[in-house]
């Protein structure tokens, strides 16, 4: 049995994408640019989903409205303490984007034409191009300055295009760390770095797992993670 995928057409939400897969055993929703996309058990009645949309309007009209994404145009700009991009009117035809130490330029034809939904998609690509630049020159480097900083050990590192989550810690203590983390503050950066870094020990969300991290940010880290919510990986 494989799995299957449809729209489902909400009369107040709209279309949600609906995932039904053979090893799921619950319902679960999630907002990622602008959409809703609901995975669910194969044999799972349409009209039980639909009452837990219907439960749960309001809160997925606000994650829509948080995740939508934003359209690219000559106004555009990403700004962080990390990263910085904007774009530029080029006099030839072709779109590039040049940069150093975190500032970006994208130069676009004048002509461009932003209401075209492959062109807004070629110009998320080249955006995402810069981003994994910009990763791959200071995730590593400062997951090694916290890991040294700590006397914690990690087997490896790398640093790929996730939007599910911001980083991730495998058993062989390799972590995975998302491009888009440069989009944050420094201090939620250091955060989710620190977050990895204390699954190295303890795998699970247990108590002893948030001690740690407690510890090793130096306060509670409850309120960085509330912090953190408010960010979302579609820029």
């Amino acid at each position: 049995m494989q799995e299957k995928k449809s729209i489902l057409k909400h009369p107040i939400l709209g279309e949600v994408t609906v995932i039904r897969k053979p090893r799921t055993r619950r319902i679960t929703l999630r907002v990622r640019g602008g959409t809703i996309c609901a995975t669910l058990p194969y044999i799972c009645p349409t009209a039980l989903l639909e009452e837990i949309l219907d439960n749960n309007i309001e809160n997925l009209k606000r994650q829509v409205a948080a995740t939508r994404q934003r359209v690219i145009d000559w106004d555009f700009t990403l700004k962080s303490p990390c990263f910085y991009l904007k774009l530029h009117r080029s006099s030839n035809n072709d779109t590039q984007i040049t940069g150093e130490n975190g500032a970006y330029i994208l130069s676009c034809p004048a002509t461009t034409d932003f209401s075209n939904s492959d062109t807004q998609q070629k110009l998320r690509n080249a955006i995402k191009v810069a981003l994994r630049h910009r990763a791959k020159l200071i995730l590593p480097k400062r997951l090694a300055q916290l890991a040294a900083h700590h006397e914690m050990k990690y087997s490896n590192v790398s640093v790929r295009d996730s939007h599910s989550r911001w980083g991730s810690c495998n058993t062989r203590g390799s972590i995975s760390l998302s491009i888009y983390l440069v989009l944050l503050p420094i201090e939620l950066i250091d955060y989710v770095l620190r977050h990895e870094l204390c699954h190295t020990v303890y795998m699970d969300h247990s108590p002893q797992f948030w001690t740690l991290l407690d510890k090793l940010c130096g306060t509670s880290s409850k309120e960085l993670r509330n912090q953190l919510k408010s960010y979302h990986t579609d820029f």
